[in-house]
C-alpha cells in the first residue's frame, strides 16, 4: 500500500511540476512580447535542466532564449541557444510571418542538414540464373535443364521430337525466395543525390531440374548460397528539398564485391535406381568460386517521417563472373555420376525487395 501511496505521490507531484513549467514558459513569452527579456532565462532555464516541459514546450523554450540572447547582444550565448535548439529539433523551420529577420539571419549560419544517414534494409530475393555455357552428363544439346521450373528461354516445358519418347519434359520446381539484409551509411554530395556504402548478408538458392537421356530419367537439384556483400553505389531522390513532402520516390545504381561464404547443394535422381544424395559442401570440393562481383540498379519510395524515413524498395542484382569453377566440375562422383548432374557455367541474377528504416545523424554547428 505504501509504494502504491509513494507512486502516486510522485506522479501528483511531477504532473503539478509540469504544469508549473507550462505556465512559466507561457509567462516568458508574455514578457517578451511586452520587451521585458533580462529575466527570461532565469523563468526557464530550471525547467529546462529539470526536463519539466514536454518535447513541444522544450522547442518553444530553447527558441525563446535565442531571441533573448540575439536581443540583448549576448553573441556566444545566443550561438549556443541556436545549437540547442537544433539539436532539440533538427532541421527546425522558421516562418517569415513571425519569425524577425536576425533570427533568420543567425539560423543561416548554422548546419542544418544531417552529417550522414544509416539505412537498414530486410527483404527477400529469388535468384535467376543465366547459364554461360553448357555442360551435362549426357545429350545436353537437346535436354535443356529447368531453372527455377523454367528453361532458360522461359519455357516450362519442351518436346524433343528426336528423343525415343516423343512427350514433354517439364519443369518440376518452383522458384525459391530468401532474406537479406544490408546497412548502409548515406550521405548527400548534392541536392537529392546520395553516394552510399554498406554491408548485405544474403541467403539465396535456385532449383535445378535436368533430363538426362529420357524424360522418366531426371534429377533435381537445390543449390544454396550464403553471400558477404559489400556494396557502393548513388541514389537521386525527387522533392529532397521539399520538407512538406511525405513521399519521395528515388532511384539508385550501384556495384557490390560478393564473397561466398557457403555453398551446398543436395540432389536426387528419379527414374532407373532412385538416389538422394547427402547434403554437398560445394566449397570444400571446390566447384564453385567464392569471389564475384556485382552491379545492381533499382527504385524505392521514402516514406517521412519526422526527420527519419521508411523505405520500400525493388532491385536487381546480376552477377558477372562464373559462379562454378569449371576445372572441378566433375570430381564430385556423388554429383556427377549418383545424382546424374553436372553444373554449366553460370552466372547469378537476384530480383529482391525490402522494407526499410533510414535514421538521419544530426550535427549541428556554425558553418
Amino acid at each position: 500500500m505504501r509504494v502504491y501511496l509513494t507512486i502516486t505521490l510522485l506522479i501528483l507531484a511531477v504532473s503539478a511540476y509540469a504544469q508549473n513549467c507550462t505556465q512559466l514558459l507561457n509567462q516568458a513569452e508574455d514578457n517578451y512580447e511586452a520587451g521585458r527579456l533580462l529575466g527570461i532565462p532565469d523563468q526557464i532555464e530550471g525547467c529546462l535542466l529539470n526536463k519539466g516541459f514536454s518535447a513541444e514546450e522544450e522547442v518553444r523554450a530553447r527558441k525563446l532564449l535565442t531571441l533573448v540572447y540575439i536581443f540583448t547582444d549576448q553573441e556566444a550565448r545566443s550561438e549556443q541557444a541556436m545549437i540547442n535548439l537544433l539539436k532539440t529539433d533538427p532541421e527546425h523551420r522558421l516562418d517569415p510571418q513571425v519569425d524577425p529577420a536576425e533570427l533568420f539571419f543567425l539560423y543561416d549560419q548554422y548546419r542544418t542538414k544531417p552529417i550522414f544517414r544509416i539505412s537498414f534494409k530486410v527483404g527477400l530475393n529469388t535468384s535467376n540464373v543465366v547459364q554461360i555455357e553448357e555442360y551435362a552428363t549426357h545429350n545436353t544439346l537437346v535436354h535443356d535443364n529447368f531453372y527455377n521450373g523454367s528453361t532458360s528461354s522461359g519455357a516450362g516445358d519442351y518436346t524433343v521430337d528426336s528423343d525415343s519418347s516423343a512427350s514433354d519434359f517439364d519443369g518440376l520446381s518452383t522458384r525459391d525466395f530468401n532474406l537479406w539484409g544490408e546497412i548502409l551509411a548515406q550521405k548527400e554530395v548534392y541536392e537529392g543525390v546520395d553516394i552510399n556504402a554498406g554491408i548485405q548478408y544474403r541467403t539465396s538458392s535456385y532449383n535445378v531440374d535436368t533430363y538426362i537421356n529420357q524424360e522418366n530419367l531426371n534429377s533435381s537439384i537445390t543449390n544454396s548460397q550464403t553471400y558477404l556483400r559489400l556494396p557502393i553505389g548513388a541514389s537521386y531522390t525527387l522533392w529532397s528539398d521539399n520538407r512538406d513532402r511525405v513521399l519521395l520516390p528515388y532511384g539508385f545504381l550501384g556495384a557490390s564485391f560478393d564473397y561466398l561464404l557457403k555453398a551446398s547443394s543436395i540432389g536426387s535422381r528419379a527414374g532407373g535406381t532412385a538416389y538422394t544424395s547427402s547434403d554437398i559442401d560445394l566449397i570444400a570440393t571446390n566447384q564453385v568460386n567464392r569471389i564475384n562481383y556485382s552491379f545492381m540498379g533499382g527504385i524505392g519510395l521514402k516514406i517521412r517521417f519526422k526527420t527519419h524515413f521508411f523505405t520500400v524498395e525493388g532491385r536487381y542484382d546480376t552477377s558477372r563472373m562464373n559462379y562454378i569453377n569449371g576445372n572441378d566440375r566433375y570430381t564430385n562422383s556423388e554429383y556427377t555420376f549418383d545424382v546424374g548432374y553436372v553444373e554449366p557455367a553460370l552466372s547469378l541474377d537476384f530480383l529482391s525487395v525490402s522494407l526499410g528504416y533510414t535514421l538521419s545523424i544530426y550535427n549541428p554547428k556554425k558553418l
